[in-house]
């Protein structure tokens, strides 16, 4: 059973391309809480939980294998609503973005790629449904073959999916329910890390001159 409702919730492109009302796609996908900072991403990056091999299925990102071109992901999954690759703070961090729709459930999907290949990809889902939550958990794990019992919160515990590489499935429900495909490539992190000091080093400089300037008013 639920292997079909994968095969559905692995988000057929919707047929309109996304349309605002009242602001842009940059102001629309801006108010994603998608990863962009270097120390967001090295959150991201690690892994907290040291996860351990629960699946001997390749973990990949709608088909999309870490590593990829941003070339071979709009092969794969069409063009994108937008492609940011300017001003990040990250240098060399482009991301890809899609929005599709199940029903009433919106999805919204970031990819994110280092240096021109995919490290990361994040599956935003809209909805206060418990059941539909639930389904898209099921799906996933049972796509993996990773046993879990038929409870919400086992379902929860059973996270993360990791593979041989080390690629992982992390789970995270606040707002929205927030599916994040990780890279196991350990070189990654270390490339975003040695962006850190430069950064320290600049957000030091503007707290200086700020403290300074407010000296006036104390």
């Amino acid at each position: 059973m639920f292997s079909s409702v994968w095969n559905t919730l692995i988000l057929r492109k919707s047929k309109k391309r996304l349309e605002v009302v009242g602001q842009s796609k940059e102001d629309y996908f801006d108010r994603v809480n998608y990863v962009r900072t270097v120390a967001g991403m090295r959150n991201v990056l690690t892994d907290r939980k040291k996860s351990k091999v629960n699946t001997n299925q390749e973990v990949t990102f709608r088909g999309l294998s870490f590593g990829a071109t941003i070339k071979e992901a709009k092969k794969l999954l069409g063009r994108p609503e937008l492609h940011i690759n300017k001003e990040q703070e990250v240098v060399g961090h482009e991301v890809l973005f899609y929005f599709s729709s199940l029903g009433s459930v919106k999805v919204t999907q970031c990819l994110h790629f280092l240096h021109g290949k995919f490290i990361m990809g994040q599956s935003i889902v809209k909805t206060s449904n418990s059941e539909k939550r639930k389904a898209f958990c099921e799906s996933i794990l049972e796509k993996y073959g990773v046993n879990f019992q038929d409870d919400l919160t086992n379902l929860t515990e059973a996270f993360p999916v990791c593979d041989q590489a080390g690629n992982r499935i992390e789970l995270l429900y606040a707002f929205d329910l927030t599916i994040t495909y990780v890279t196991g490539d350990p070189q990654v992190l270390p490339t975003v890390a040695m962006v850190q000091s430069p950064e320290r080093a600049r957000r030091a400089m503007l707290h200086n001159a700020f403290r300074e300037r407010v000296v006036q008013y104390v």
